[in-house]
Formats: C-alpha cells, structure tokens, sequence
C-alpha cells in the first residue's frame, strides 16, 4: 500500500489497484477477561462474540456480564437462541441505550432473560467437557451466588484502529 499521495496505490496479487479514496474496515480483537476463567475455557463455553458463537447455545443457558450496549445487544441476540439468559452487572441500572434498555426489560416481563443487579462475575465455572455455571458475587456483600449455564459471554471488543504506514485522517 502507498498512501503518500494520490492516487493511492494498492498492490494485489496479479494487478496494481489505484484509488482517490480508500477506506479501511478493520476488525476489533474480541477480548475475554481472563482474570475470572481459566483460558482453557476460551471457546468452550466462554465467548467475547454472542453473534459469532451463539448458534453454539442454541436451546442452552448462557450468561451476558455487561450493561453497555454490547452487553445488552448479545443478551438481546442470545434470547433468541438459548433457552435462558442471565445477565450479571454491577449496577441498578444499565449504561445500555433506554431503547436496548426497553427491549431487554420487555424479554424479562414475556420471555427467557432474568438479571442479576447489583453482582459481579467471581468465576467462571467449568472443566475440559467446558463451562457448567459461574459463580457471581453481590457487589454489597460478601455472599456469592451461582448461576447454571453453559455458555458464558463477556462481550469487549479493542478496535484495530492502528494506522497503516502512511494512512493520514481528515479529521
């Protein structure tokens, strides 16, 4: 790639490419917190990608540890796939967008998601046939609690936004 100038230069296996304009869609690194798991759990149960993995929990339970937006579009994506979805977050309240917010409440009220307010993942629980539950804590307390699942997903993403040799932004 050359990017000093234009037009720009893009060299393919068998043809030089030129542009005025390119844009570059990277991908983000999907990242599991590893401080609460074992990383032999990483893609056994435990997944950063609801919608990369999901079809993995179909009819099963999974737990979503989050309340941003992310958080609370897996659970969204994965109450259409798992039998149940717990979500665990720290809070009273989601950081969520309300409109997230109001269509994950309303699968609370008719469907198959149950949160857990106010906890934090403390482990997450499984072996080498994968995970088997997580066990949460109360953020007020010192009584921790468990949840049955098989699929755990801690949703965070690190975006690859590195520029390429030469790469300039406009903004």
């Amino acid at each position: 790639m050359k990017l000093g100038h234009r037009p720009f230069q893009l060299t393919g296996d068998q043809a030089l490419y030129t542009c005025d304009a390119l844009i570059i869609a990277n991908r983000c690194f999907g990242e599991v917190p590893r401080s609460a798991l074992g990383a032999s759990l990483h893609g056994q149960g435990v997944s950063a990608c609801a919608t990369c993995d999901g079809f993995f929990y179909k009819g099963q339970d999974v737990a979503v540890v989050g309340g941003g937006n992310t958080a609370v579009e897996e659970a969204l994506y994965l109450s259409n796939i798992a039998k149940n979805v717990t979500v665990v977050h720290r809070r009273d309240k989601f950081r969520a967008e309300g409109m997230l917010i109001d269509r994950l409440m309303e699968k609370t009220r008719s469907g198959n998601v149950k949160i857990e307010w106010n906890h934090t993942l403390d482990e997450v629980l499984g072996d080498k046939k994968g995970v088997h539950g997580v066990r949460i804590r109360p953020t007020h307390g010192d009584k921790p609690g468990s949840c049955r699942c098989t699929g755990y997903s801690s949703p965070s993403a690190t975006p690859r936004t590195r520029r390429s040799s030469g790469a300039r932004s406009r903004w």
